[in-house]
């Protein structure tokens, strides 16, 4: 059975990472595989920046993370002229 790389773990196994809030300094939780965060105070997005990825280059990605997880990940990553988590957007 294919178990996967090690760095396919920020996948499989997320964990939460805590930002502060450009707009009004708040601590906003963003998961280690979340694109994503919405501040809870002001509704401020904050964008992560994810970079390339072993889901970006990887034949056997969908088969080592799931195709389920693969294809939610492909989908949810911001688009490329999506600020980086230090200047964040409002929408």
């Amino acid at each position: 059975m294919y178990h996967g790389c090690p760095g396919a773990l920020r996948f499989k196994e997320p964990r939460p990472d805590y930002v502060r809030c450009p707009n009004c300094n708040e601590e906003v939780e963003i998961w280690s595989d979340e694109p994503l965060a919405r501040c809870g105070s002001c509704g401020f997005w904050i964008a992560r920046e994810i970079g390339a990825s072993c889901l970006d280059w990887c034949p056997q990605a969908a088969q080592c993370v799931g195709l389920e997880l693969y294809e939610r990940l492909r989908k949810n990553r911001p688009p490329a002229a999506m600020p980086p988590a230090d200047a964040k957007g409002r929408d």
